[in-house]
């Protein structure tokens, strides 16, 4: 998972808002970690933690502005020798066209050549008397489309660059990829002139993330085409291969030939999902083109499949699931935060985890069970709870962990930074829980406490945290105090009097435990973790809230494993679901 830093200087907005539109062309890799800093907002710590840096500068008289140089020169005492090999490219805005910015560009270059980054040029055009060689410059602010396009290409070519060259994602090379479209747009443009067909407008590739081979959707297609129609079918094949590709959801679209026969062909598909599939039956090139192929071939056949082993778990074999859904507001540490908690499933012996931001995971119907359902820093509506499988897994004695927004979904509006009080729109994660998600100001720092005679009570392994911790987060209200919950143990609380906007008083829970129902099933929620550096290794606290974690999965993966080996005895129907078993307190075996 590549780390990007796009750090600027701007005293009249315009820079800043070119560092944006790149932040925004660079996040659109599945993975990549963007940190988006003014040089008065960044730290030296911000450089040493990213493998790919676009600086950006006003041009000021033809050269770097005085306040960007002053950082890289007070930056240079400690850290001169200890960037070599990192990525870098730059950017600037000018007074007007000619005001120097490509000057200032290469004065940026220089300056971080001297620390031993490695510079690239970028030789795209993006559009046809508009390029960014030396890095992206603009009059002003970017205020056309060429202006954000050169913004937006020269973040997704150094997130391409990083990809490739840190993280070895050698598909995402850009020559197999940005640039491989750029050149492929007139040779299908000419294609579709030579088949006497309009070229249909192709949609731009959606960053999504990797697809579930568990619930991917397979479709076959065998056609003969006659030999005499075959140039002109194949020239449709070709435009309808390239826009295809491009949609959201699609994972492979493929026209090949049979060996043995000259008239055989057969379209090999996969998407994401069924809805993926019924978007791209309406989509202009679709309706377009396939008519007019099936106007001049036969159908032989169309076969919708489904992997037929990615559901078959390994005698012994448990899996967790790492559900990242956010279908409303999108936490930037997502990516960092799915792939720090798989790391700490992956410690567990015969332990592996899933990552999935799909609702048939947690629906009825899904290809499969999980022995732990963990929610990450979700948002929306993140699946359907009337058809929802997340009581089933509970009544079953399987755990589920809750990450920071893991209750703030199912909100009945946009969540606010203030006073606004949201609702729940379902009581599905309050009856797992035991509270929803009500408002937090905004992000500052906060005393926590760790009870560490309450953890060990409940078997929760904390004793590695200090007793109090000066933590940087957004500390969230709830619609109820859930230390007012039958059966529920606070692990830790936060001092409303060290920060602004609490709204529970003196016992303000943060991090607790609760078992749920007549199999005691395991739950466990931290609401701390709203940061990308909380996961990554980089926040001053990063550790302990890892620390918070892996007690937590140890708590809901062991337990969860105790109560399947032991699934012979059944349920008393005397516990309904959702509620804590026998009024007892949380505590270990």
């Amino acid at each position: 998972m590549g780390r990007i830093l796009v750090m600027y200087h701007s005293n009249t907005d315009c820079t800043a808002q070119m560092a944006q539109l790149i932040a925004e062309g660079a996040r659109k890799i599945p993975g990549m970690v963007v940190r988006l800093r003014s040089c008065d907002e960044a730290a030296h710590a911000d450089v040493i933690w990213a493998d790919g840096l676009a600086v950006g500068t006003p041009t000021n008289l033809g050269g770097i502005a005085w306040r960007m140089k002053q950082w890289w020169d007070e930056f240079a005492a400690d850290h001169w020798n200890k960037c070599d090999g990192k990525l870098c490219t730059v950017f600037s805005s000018q007074g007007g066209h000619g005001g120097g910015a490509e000057l200032a560009c290469h004065a940026m270059s220089t300056v971080l050549m001297n620390f031993g980054f490695l510079s690239f040029g970028v030789t795209d055009y993006v559009s046809k008397i508009h390029t960014l060689h030396y890095g992206a410059v603009v009059a002003k602010k970017p205020r056309n489309e060429h202006d954000k396009a050169a913004c937006d290409r020269l973040g997704l070519r150094l997130a391409e660059w990083v990809a490739f060259f840190v993280d070895g994602r050698r598909s995402l090379h850009p020559l197999l990829t940005t640039k491989a479209d750029d050149a492929a747009k007139e040779a299908l443009e000419a294609a579709a002139k030579a088949a006497g067909v309009p070229a249909a407008a192709a949609p731009a590739r959606a960053a999504v993330a990797l697809p579930n081979p568990a619930h991917t959707v397979h479709v076959v297609v065998t056609k003969e085409v006659p030999i005499d129609v075959q140039e002109r079918w194949l020239a449709m094949a070709e435009v309808l291969a390239h826009h295809t590709w491009r949609e959201a959801g699609c994972i492979k679209y493929a026209f090949v030939k049979s060996a043995d026969s000259p008239t055989r062909f057969v379209i090999v598909e996969e998407w994401e999902s069924d809805a993926h599939l019924a978007a791209h039956f309406a989509t202009p090139h679709f309706t377009t083109y396939v008519p007019q192929m099936d106007a001049i071939s036969t159908t032989v056949s169309i076969d919708k499949c489904a992997d037929a082993l990615a559901g078959r778990a390994r005698a012994g074999a448990r899996t967790a699931l790492v559900f990242t859904k956010a279908a409303a507001f999108k936490h930037d540490s997502i990516p960092a935060a799915a792939a720090c908690i798989r790391r700490l499933v992956d410690e567990t012996p015969g332990w592996s985890a899933m990552i999935s931001d799909d609702s048939a995971m947690l629906e009825e119907g899904a290809p499969r069970e999980f022995d732990v359902i963990i929610l990450v820093n979700n948002s929306g509506e993140i699946f359907d709870p009337s058809k929802g499988i997340l009581k089933a897994h509970l009544a079953a004695g399987r755990g589920l962990l809750g990450v920071h927004a893991a209750l703030a979904a199912f909100l009945d509006g946009e969540d606010a930074v203030g006073g606004t009080r949201m609702r729940a729109t379902t009581e599905v994660l309050r009856d797992a829980f035991g509270a929803h998600f009500l408002n937090h100001p905004p992000p500052q720092h906060g005393l926590v406490h760790v009870h560490h005679d309450a953890a060990a009570a409940a078997g929760i392994q904390l004793a590695a945290l200090p007793p109090k911790l000066l933590h940087r987060d957004e500390f969230f209200n709830f619609d109820r105090n859930p230390a007012d919950e039958p059966g529920l143990v606070v692990l830790a609380s936060v001092n409303e009097a060290t920060y602004e906007g609490g709204l529970l008083g003196p016992n303000h829970p943060v991090v607790w435990c609760r078992r749920l129902g007549a199999r005691n099933a395991p739950v466990f929620y931290t609401a701390l973790g709203h940061f990308a550096e909380h996961y990554d290794g980089t926040g001053e606290t990063s550790a302990h809230v890892q620390e918070i974690l892996r007690a937590g999965l140890r708590f809901v993966m062991v337990e969860s494993a105790r109560v399947d080996d032991a699934r012979g005895a059944a349920p008393s129907s005397a516990e309904p679901e959702g509620k804590p078993a026998n009024g007892q307190a949380d505590g270990g075996a």
